[in-house]
């Protein structure tokens, strides 16, 4: 997998949930070559933050944990690399048509199991609610919470409104909540505005 660093900023979580963001961090799916925008460890740890995931704490503890033991950070970037083309397929399946991949959705299942070995079902009031160790490693509640967003978009979101931008190059997945369900683009001052200004050039060419 190629590496290109991305200036990521708070525009380009276009997903409208996290899981979908985070299948964004990586390019040219369709070529079987993606290239990555991450880098390793703390390049996910700063898009988690940039994602809402994570805050600024958390990034200063998780260069105390990568400092204190690189292997578990490498062994938890590989886990995010691997779930994210995993969420990939099965995203890319749903926007296209065709069969998910039970392997997929089995993976999918052992990063949720990963995620829960974090977290316990506490009694609050009168009530209950799942309470996740805040000792956890940084990266491994980043992924947590993306494992959740994907589990809750497959179980609960609109799967009809799945889209993949149409842009040249782009193929990042959205959530469509247009009223129409006809949006096309990531975001229309990026790629929309480059379709636009492609097809206004091919008119003038035309009629020149």
């Amino acid at each position: 997998m190629r590496f290109s660093p991305y200036p990521w900023s708070e525009k380009d979580m276009i997903g409208g949930n996290a899981a979908l963001d985070f299948v964004n961090t990586a390019a040219d799916w369709a070529s079987g070559d993606p290239e990555d925008r991450l880098g390793g460890p703390e390049g996910f740890g700063k898009w988690a933050e940039m994602a809402g995931l994570l805050y600024a704490d958390d990034m200063k503890r998780l260069r105390e944990e990568i400092a204190a033991d690189p292997k578990a950070g490498e062994d938890a970037f590989e886990t995010a690399v691997r779930l994210r083309a995993a969420l990939w397929r099965i995203f890319n399946a749903i926007v296209t048509g065709t069969e998910v991949d039970e392997d997929d959705l089995a993976f999918l299942d052992v990063c949720k199991v990963r995620a829960a070995s974090h977290c316990m079902i506490a009694r609050v009031g009168d009530g209950f609610r799942r309470r996740c160790a805040e000792e956890a490693p940084a990266l491994e509640r980043a992924l947590r919470l993306i494992v959740e967003a994907a589990e809750d978009f497959l179980l609960n979101g609109r799967l009809d409104r799945l889209h993949a931008c149409g842009g040249d190059a782009c193929e990042w997945l959205f959530v469509d909540t247009s009223k129409n369900g006809k949006r096309r683009w990531c975001d229309m001052a990026t790629c929309g505005n480059d379709a636009k200004v492609k097809k206004f050039r091919k008119r003038k060419k035309k009629a020149a």
